[in-house]
């Protein structure tokens, strides 16, 4: 839901409580410095909720949604941070890469940090597109890895290897782990093996166990 609403619901509850509550040759006046008030308290807030409506694909149901819009139908990589653990720079909220690593958007009210990189196009293969995500954002997100029989395990993105930013217990009945998802879902096949379709959208987050 959008933060629009509660605001808008908050500023139309407390004029009605206003309006009842001052003398009649006080409303306006009692009404103007409220909503005075509310203007510079929440127009940070109405910017970047309107900017984000406008830009980004806002559909639970889409595999893009957080995403910019002209990103629909294209491919892209998401690498994803516990709050406080994002590499320098990527903080502040989701930043939205395009293939040449320009920044088009910072969305401050996505539930992670980091950054996707998109726009894509006719990558087959995971690795591949993996690459060239990090390849775009100047090996902010290099990442490191351990190679097995079945394929590669990512170690860390960014520098932030997986236990650092959760903690995992020496004894191993909790740990942690970057987990790979191709559309939402977790991938059945590790990233070496990852068939793309030309929508893609692959996300890392830390998991835990």
């Amino acid at each position: 839901m959008s933060v629009l609403l509660p605001i808008l619901f908050f500023i139309l509850a407390n004029t009605v409580v206003i309006y009842g509550m001052t003398p009649p040759d006080q409303r306006l006046r009692g009404l103007s410095a409220f909503w005075l008030v509310m203007l510079l308290l929440t127009s940070s807030t109405i910017a970047t909720e309107w900017s984000r409506m406008t830009n980004l694909v806002l559909d639970n149901d889409d595999p893009h949604n957080g995403l910019p819009k002209e990103w629909d139908g294209r491919q892209a990589v998401c690498f994803h941070f516990p709050e406080g653990n994002a590499p320098e720079g990527f903080k502040d909220g989701r930043h939205h890469l395009d293939t040449s690593g320009r920044e088009l958007f910072v969305d401050p009210m996505w539930n992670e940090t980091g950054s996707c990189v998109g726009g894509f196009e006719g990558y087959e293969t995971g690795m591949n597109l993996l690459g060239a995500a990090i390849d775009a954002t100047g090996d902010s997100f290099s990442m490191s890895y351990t190679e097995f029989s079945f394929g590669i395990m990512i170690d860390s993105f960014g520098g932030i290897n997986a236990c650092e930013a959760v903690t995992c217990s020496d004894d191993g009945t909790s740990g942690a782990f970057w987990s790979l998802y191709h559309n939402g879902a977790v991938a059945m096949v590790g990233i070496s093996d990852l068939a793309l379709v030309e929508d893609s959208v692959l996300t890392w987050r830390i998991d835990t166990w």
